[in-house]
């Protein structure tokens, strides 16, 4: 049979006045016991005539019914209303009646109920659907509290959340961060939700790090802030060194040439060798980072303009005396001697 669309009149729900908390508990308490079920990746709660939708799920549906919501809409800028369309198929190859009544608005801190007047019996054939619009004007605070519209079809209860599912009823996405083929860190997010504290990656000696994940192994779907997580996810990253070093064939000296990323555990050691070379510290390559020890070996052979400064109050360790620590210098204006201590040795 085709399906036929019955659009049903506009029905301004009226609201009316708040009722105790005693009455809002009584009147909206369910009957039977609970359950949850899960649908299309998101889980709902539901009892033994009762079932909760949220902005963000799917249309209830089953073997004889099926519930529509769109375009919700909790408040505008000159005057605060609800305004929701329902649509509800009847799956059923038969006519068939639905009593929709017990419509009320309640506001979730205090379980103040305002009763919307508003009963509607109707009659749908087998495979058609029947769409009916609500309207009513609601509470200022709407902006900044929590209301949830509930309702009966058939004695069965439905509630609406006008806002998103609470994070206690989604159900938890398993994230794996991989480097170099191997799992570095395991985390959770709630389903529907971004990861807001992406991992960063350090090795355990604190020389390597990786803080750009992807959703792909070969890394060109990149990760953000705002990427929603829908289901169990492996992120992909490659570990990158954190000091900024590199060579020519002709130098003698590798060079340190910045830093990539500070380690978080607050200190800085640099490597004795880099390709096999011992290192010179290239103009501005330590400065303007956060760190309370920096570990400086003997194979640092010598030191350009513009280091150590912005660095706070941080401990300079030279594994050489001081006279081998001045000398390293380009330039005699650049001899750093504040905080440093001589004969200290990087630890393992």
């Amino acid at each position: 049979m085709k399906k036929l669309l019955l659009m049903f009149p506009l029905f301004v729900l009226l609201l009316a006045s708040c009722s105790s908390e005693d009455e809002a508990t009584s009147n909206n308490t369910n009957n039977g016991s609970n359950q949850t079920i899960e649908t299309s990746g998101e889980t709902k709660t539901k009892d033994s005539n009762g079932e909760s939708i949220y902005l963000d799920n799917n249309p209830i549906e089953d073997d004889k019914i099926k519930l529509e919501f769109s375009n919700p809409r909790c408040y505008s800028m000159t005057n605060y209303s609800l305004d929701l369309s329902i649509s509800i198929t009847n799956k059923e190859h038969e006519k068939k009646n639905y009593n929709i009544q017990n419509v009320e608005l309640i506001k979730e801190s205090t379980s103040a109920k305002y009763t919307v007047n508003y009963n509607s019996y109707v009659e749908i054939e087998a495979e058609m659907k029947y769409s009916l619009s609500f309207s009513a004007n609601i509470p200022s605070d709407i902006k900044v509290d929590k209301y949830k519209l509930t309702f009966s079809i058939n004695s069965n209860n439905y509630t609406y959340y006008l806002y998103e599912k609470p994070d206690e009823l989604r159900v938890d996405r398993t994230i794996n961060y991989y480097i170099a083929g191997s799992v570095v860190k395991t985390d959770t997010v709630k389903d529907g939700r971004t990861i807001s504290n992406i991992y960063t990656y350090e090795s355990s000696d604190y020389s390597s790090y990786c803080e750009e994940w992807y959703l792909d192994s070969s890394h060109s779907t990149k990760v953000s802030s705002s990427t929603i997580i829908k289901e169990n996810t492996n992120l992909y990253g490659v570990a990158s060194p954190s000091i900024k070093l590199s060579t020519f064939s002709s130098d003698i000296y590798s060079f340190v040439n910045g830093i990539n990323h500070v380690p978080s555990n607050g200190i800085l050691i640099l490597p004795e060798k880099y390709l096999n070379k011992e290192l010179a510290i290239g103009n501005y390559a330590i400065r303007n980072i956060t760190v309370s020890k920096i570990y400086i070996p003997k194979t640092v052979h010598k030191i350009y303009g513009g280091n150590f400064t912005g660095i706070g109050n941080a401990t300079i360790y030279y594994e050489g005396t001081e006279t081998e620590w001045k000398a390293l210098f380009n330039m005699q204006s650049d001899i750093i001697i504040k905080n440093v201590v001589y004969n200290t040795k990087a630890p393992k």
